[in-house]
């Protein structure tokens, strides 16, 4: 490792796997230096931990499957995904006065305006985990970069994500527990990470929304001119597509399971096959229509897709969505997944994984480890500023991320508590 780079982690807890992704940052680039990957085995469901016992020795197996204990040790920064958790988001807005003499805005007030919206009137048992900027207004004109303009008054709104603080630290603890310094460990929410793992800076600029799809839990993010305008979850999943496919036709969800991922169902669609034949406990055989599965499986992703329309109708996101839709996690490499998206968003639509991971590791190019590469991106700027480099990352993303008060120098990009 050269002087300058620096070890950083990132850790999915998620409903179908646990994984962890170990990498070396110099500031500007990553390169992956390992990955462990194992099913959470209903150690965690619908993001939600149900088992911490079992769930610490599954991260184990898969941190030691990487063969870089020791590495993971020396990580200067651990983003651990969470979703689930009571998490919501709300928009705030901050104020502040342009009180230098050339009335230039500049960083100090952009924290300040930041650090004024983040005063929210929150249940006691809840704490704010994320936030990033929508957009701010310089004497009431709105502008995405208020940064070097003249000003005399600065508002900043922002999205805040906030969820139960003693699910996020259940989280947190979880890491803690398997060797890591909880100094250095923050909780991300999910497609936050993702956002940052597969979207470029142009398709944020013309509006893009992303919808992850895993197997407990939809997530959603929503960005226009370089700022987040909604973003969010449902406890429901492409898991809850295979339980419908069991309950309609009586059979197990082991198998139902198995048709999907071994692409034995999705082959008989493209292949326009009428039936799919099973063997019953009897022994006779019984026939299934294909268009049947086809039915039951385009009602639940056209309902989840609706969900999260409605949402982002509700919180006046914006339509025009030059960039289209990315369609990320799991559930995105069925082809209906793409299909009923499109249908429901009435926009275009591109699965999308990490196509920009690099290193030894092969194996990321999937979306089911889109949010964990980003995860991996934000521990690295993390990472970045605990050693005193420059904010040259962050700047890329345009402050897509903005500042949490009191939470130090790694709260200057996500927040949250250490």
């Amino acid at each position: 490792m050269s002087r300058h780079s620096h070890i950083v982690s990132a850790i999915e807890l998620g409903t179908s796997k646990i994984t962890a992704l170990i990498g070396e940052s110099d500031g500007d680039d990553i390169r992956i230096l390992g990955r462990g990957s194992v099913p959470s085995a209903g150690s965690v469901v619908k993001g939600e931990i149900q088992d911490m016992d079992k769930l610490q020795q599954l991260l184990e197996t898969a941190i030691g499957d990487i063969g870089q204990n020791e590495l993971f040790s020396e990580s200067a920064a651990v983003v651990v995904l969470v979703t689930g958790c009571g998490i919501d988001a709300q928009p705030g807005v901050g104020n502040a006065t342009i009180r230098n003499s050339e009335h230039i805005v500049t960083e100090a007030e952009v924290r300040a305006a930041n650090e004024d919206a983040k005063v929210l009137n929150l249940a006691s048992d809840r704490e704010i985990i994320n936030s990033t900027e929508i957009y701010s207004l310089i004497d009431d004109r709105q502008v995405s970069k208020p940064l070097g303009q003249s000003a005399n008054k600065l508002e900043s709104y922002v999205l805040i994500v906030h969820a139960i603080s003693s699910r996020v630290e259940n989280f947190r603890r979880a890491v803690a527990n398997v060797g890591f310094d909880i100094g250095k460990i923050f909780a991300v929410f999910s497609p936050l990470a993702a956002d940052i793992g597969i979207l470029s800076d142009s398709e944020r600029g013309n509006g893009v929304l992303l919808v992850d799809l895993g197997a407990g839990c939809t997530e959603y993010v929503l960005d226009y001119d370089h700022g987040t305008y909604a973003s969010g979850m449902l406890q429901v999943g492409f898991d809850h597509v295979v339980n419908d496919l069991s309950l309609a036709f009586n059979l197990h969800f082991d198998l139902c399971k198995k048709l999907i991922l071994s692409g034995a169902l999705e082959q008989a669609i493209a292949n326009h096959q009428e039936f799919m034949e099973f063997r019953n406990v009897s022994g006779a055989i019984r026939q299934i229509p294909v268009s049947d599965f086809i039915t039951v499986i385009d009602s639940r992703l056209q309902e989840i897709f609706s969900i999260i329309r409605q949402k982002l109708i509700a919180a006046k996101a914006p339509q025009s969505l030059s960039a289209g839709g990315s369609l990320t996690g799991g559930g995105a490499k069925f082809s209906r997944s793409e299909e009923n998206f499109r249908k429901i968003f009435g926009i275009g639509c591109q699965v999308r994984f990490p196509a920009d991971a690099g290193g030894a590791v092969t194996g990321i190019d999937d979306p089911a480890f889109s949010a964990v590469w980003g995860g991996l991106k934000v521990a690295a700027s993390y990472a970045s500023q605990w050693k005193g480099k420059d904010e040259s990352w962050l700047e890329r993303f345009n402050r897509k991320l903005s500042k949490i008060p009191g939470a130090g120098l790694f709260g200057d990009v996500f927040g949250g508590k250490r």
